[in-house]
């Protein structure tokens, strides 16, 4: 599926042709054309060539851009195959810490059975746990608890004394 033009590319205070809207953008001038005739992008087709306002086609493309987005619950995850929003088979998840603050939400789609992933914050696992039955896996102990003194060793070799701080 290719990527949906950034609006961030067009400045709002120029008027662009059909041409320049297309170099803008990295997408082919037929493809601003259709958007012209069959998608609603406003344009001066009056005359040639085609003029569109740096607004019109920025709003465009935010609109474009902000269909395929959608918000999730805490508890949900966002299943890539059945491409909606699922609450994991059996209200249960796995959760494995990976840095101090965050952590992965591991579950199962009700529909298709495939792995569901989702990146959450460590504060928001109680939130989660009203409606999920989570079950936290064993985090790597430099995660949770990190040394707070620092490990001094003393080697003695052929009478020489060598101290390494870890």
């Amino acid at each position: 599926m290719p990527k949906k033009p950034s609006p961030n590319r067009i400045k709002k205070h120029l008027i662009y042709t059909v041409w320049d809207t297309a170099e803008a953008l990295g997408v082919h001038r037929q493809t601003v054309i259709r958007w012209i005739k069959d998608k609603g992008l406003i344009a001066d087709a009056s005359m040639k060539p085609w003029l569109i306002k740096g607004v019109d086609l920025k709003a465009f493309l935010g609109e474009r851009r902000s269909t395929g987005k959608c918000k999730l619950a805490l508890h949900q995850m966002y299943c890539l195959p059945c491409r909606i929003p699922q609450t994991p088979d059996g209200r249960m998840a796995d959760y494995q810490q990976r840095t101090r603050q965050t952590g992965n939400l591991m579950g199962l789609c009700p529909d298709c059975g495939r792995v569901l992933n989702k990146a959450i914050r460590r504060a928001d696992l109680e939130a989660i746990r009203v409606k999920l039955d989570v079950t936290v896996k064993q985090a790597d102990p430099t995660l949770v608890s990190p040394s707070t003194h620092p490990v001094t060793a003393t080697i003695n070799i052929q009478g020489k004394q060598h101290v390494k701080a870890q």
